[in-house]
């Protein structure tokens, strides 16, 4: 876009509010970014049905995740493109929409085709599940692979189920999932150095959250609106109480792990009811 455009740009969305195109006929960003949102929340509301969660406080933060995942995915797609089309001079209206595009397909195959590609016992099928959540969390996944290579060159334990890798990271008994990876302590692997498949569940559960909504959604509504609203509820901030009061993105995990197996849903004055 020649710069006198890109100035008289504002003055024309003031001049015309009822129009959704810049002067060269290009959709505006901010109605890009709009868009995104309204296809985040869509994604979070499918990615909730397909993978059957039942509590409406989750099926809230899929969407609402969603929504803010959408924004800010297509935020970051936009600058990596424009940083690399740097000497093209590309419009940045043209780097969101294609931003919007790898967001909205890789999430939609992520929402819908997730759980039926995980739940199969088919590595194959784990492999183009994992490949989905590599393009919805690029940042996290990668450097996920990175730690992978690491622990299997030093003869750490290492397992691949459920379209993710489980990697042995130190002794304890929890795991925590990061894009495609679950960085694993050494007590949750079995003897043979594979990983109990409730466990491996719960954890992809996550991962899929991941690859309808993107890490970015995901993780930011996790540590925040989620767990506020965990804590609220009784439980702590990432995790659930006795009673199924927790974290909402904790809930469906752990109908796997069966800690608690029957999730409940409640808002911030709701009090944890006995187990």
């Amino acid at each position: 876009m020649p710069a006198s455009a890109t100035a008289t740009a504002p003055l024309y969305a003031l001049d015309n509010p009822t129009s959704y195109v810049d002067p060269t006929g290009r959709p505006d960003f901010l109605v890009v970014l709009l868009i995104a949102s309204i296809v985040g929340a869509i994604l979070g509301a499918v990615g909730a049905a397909a993978n059957r969660v039942k509590v409406w406080d989750e099926v809230l933060l899929w969407v609402v995740g969603g929504l803010i995942g959408g924004v800010l995915a297509v935020l970051s797609w936009t600058g990596i493109i424009l940083g690399v089309w740097a000497p093209f001079e590309l419009d940045t209206s043209v780097a969101a929409t294609v931003g919007l595009i790898l967001f909205g397909t890789a999430g939609l195959l992520g929402a819908v085709f997730g759980p039926l590609l995980d739940n199969t016992d088919n590595p194959v099928a784990w492999l183009f599940s994992f490949l989905i959540k590599l393009v919805q969390s690029p940042l996290l996944t990668t450097v996920g692979l990175v730690a992978t290579l690491v622990v299997a060159i030093g003869g750490g334990n290492v397992d691949f189920r459920r379209g993710m890798l489980f990697i042995a990271v130190g002794p304890g008994g929890g795991a925590l999932t990061l894009g495609a990876v679950a960085w694993t302590q050494s007590g949750c692997f079995n003897p043979d150095g594979t990983v109990p498949d409730n466990l491996a569940r719960h954890e992809s559960t996550h991962s899929r959250t991941v690859a309808a909504i993107g890490e970015l959604g995901f993780y930011l509504t996790y540590v925040t609106i989620g767990a506020i609203w965990g804590s609220a509820q009784g439980g702590s901030w990432n995790n659930l109480n006795p009673a199924g009061f927790g974290n909402p993105f904790e809930k469906t995990a752990h109908t796997f792990t069966g800690d608690p197996a029957t999730p409940r849903s409640g808002g911030p004055s709701t009090p944890p009811a006995p187990g």
